[in-house]
């Protein structure tokens, strides 16, 4: 079993953490930046990465809570914290490259009851904002980035499944 837990958050980092943008084969734009976001967006683009930085800022203290309390739940909750990390800092720079103000920095609420399943209904939010950016954004990247969300935040959900109390 813990090889097998090792093996699925070995995976979910390399889908999580990956600055690759999609698993097809394609040429980056020649306008996009160093962070690979270039200038192309629409609100939607805005709106996700505006909404999805305080997110990731919830999610690292939920990832901790859970860490702290579910030794289970432990390697797979620090992946997690690393992974929401730098997504944080990329998205910030899309802003910058889009000229648009991050969000202000919110101090995260503790979370209230079981902190590994709070943390999957924190990831379950991700993929819907994910799913709305897929909708209805524009920017190359960041859909790429929705996508990745989506398929790497399902595998969090169901390996933090095993792990309730």
């Amino acid at each position: 079993m813990r090889r097998v837990s090792i093996a699925l958050v070995a995976t979910l980092l390399l889908a999580g953490c990956g600055t690759q943008q999609s698993s097809s084969p394609s040429p980056a734009p020649a306008t996009a930046d160093a962070l690979g976001a270039g200038p192309r967006h629409n609100d939607a683009d805005v709106a996700f990465v505006r909404a999805l930085i305080p997110h990731h800022q919830q999610g690292i203290a939920l990832a901790s809570a859970a860490a702290a309390e579910n030794p289970q739940a432990r390697t797979l909750a620090e992946a997690i914290i690393v992974t929401q990390q730098d997504e944080a800092v990329r998205m910030t720079g899309w802003l910058t490259t889009w000229g648009v103000a991050p969000p202000p920095s919110a101090a995260p609420a503790p979370p209230a009851g079981d902190p590994v399943q709070a943390l999957i209904s924190h990831q379950e939010k991700a993929v819907e904002l994910a799913q709305q950016e897929q909708a209805n954004g524009a920017n190359l990247t960041a859909l790429a980035f929705a996508k990745q969300i989506i398929e790497s935040r399902t595998g969090e959900i169901a390996q933090l499944s095993t792990y309730r109390d």
